[in-house]
């Protein structure tokens, strides 16, 4: 046990601090408002209640549990776009930060993604307290699902991280349209629109979005869908194909990624 704790405790330590930093260049972010790193929650609470009142499916969901539909998907939203939108320039911006504090390029990387979990941790309370107050009998045993989850997106994010800021290094103009496509496919996902009434150009969408799955898996793990096994098969798989990618990407780019320093 001894040996188990010291072979993680630099991991936790590391965490631990990443976390701060971030707590610190969030806050500092938000230093001139009365609401401070609040602003985070009340603007996605504010966003996410204008989607649910001007997209309520009255005839499918009742107004609390469509709430809750869109609420979830757009937590995981953020996150999805943050790790897509937000990586097309990572490389070339912090790297003088990577250098201050002494960290490699996967380290880097591995920062910018606690950054990421620490504005989806405070997001995910708003949720929390949400489904507590609407409907707190969402929680179930599939809550305990949360951990696996967790780590797929995470695994996702620091994956498709890296591939979409290679592809903008190689590409400079693919940064403006990774921005761009970003907006097109907010509306391609079951962020706001209901996966039991797609039909035709939706239910085309549903499929070969893999966005969508992993806003069901969100859903999943706080109960406002039922657990769908075909759909963590798909997610995993997805995860473990962007992180083949990702890795070879990193493993082959690395003297490319020097030069630039």
């Amino acid at each position: 046990m001894d040996s188990l704790w010291r072979s993680i405790r630099p991991y936790l330590s590391r965490t631990v601090r990443y976390l701060h930093i971030s707590y610190l260049e969030t806050k500092s972010e938000y230093e001139d408002t009365y609401l401070g790193i609040l602003w985070i929650p009340f603007s996605t609470l504010i966003f996410t209640g204008m989607l649910a009142l001007v997209f309520r499916h009255s005839d499918a969901l009742p107004p609390s549990s469509f709430f809750l539909y869109v609420l979830s998907g757009f937590v995981l939203w953020n996150f999805i776009s943050d790790s897509i939108g937000g990586s097309t320039n990572i490389i070339q911006k912090r790297l003088e930060f990577a250098l201050h504090n002494n960290l490699s390029l996967g380290g880097l990387f591995l920062k910018i993604l606690v950054d990421r979990l620490f504005e989806f941790g405070i997001n995910l309370s708003v949720l929390v307290l949400a489904m507590l107050f609407l409907s707190p009998s969402n929680f179930g045993a599939n809550i305990l699902l949360f951990p696996p989850f967790l780590l797929l997106i995470s695994i996702m994010s620091l994956s498709v991280s890296y591939l979409v800021n290679l592809v903008t290094i190689l590409y400079p103009d693919s940064g403006n349209l990774t921005k761009t496509a970003m907006r097109f496919l907010f509306f391609a996902s079951p962020v706001f629109w209901l996966e039991e009434s797609k039909a035709g150009l939706l239910h085309l969408l549903a499929t070969i979005n893999p966005v969508s799955y992993f806003l069901s898996l969100a859903r999943e793990v706080f109960g406002v869908e039922p657990l769908s096994a075909q759909v963590w098969m798909i997610g995993g798989s997805i995860t473990l194909a962007s992180a083949i990618c990702a890795g070879l990407a990193f493993r082959y780019s690395q003297h490319f990624v020097r030069n630039i320093q």
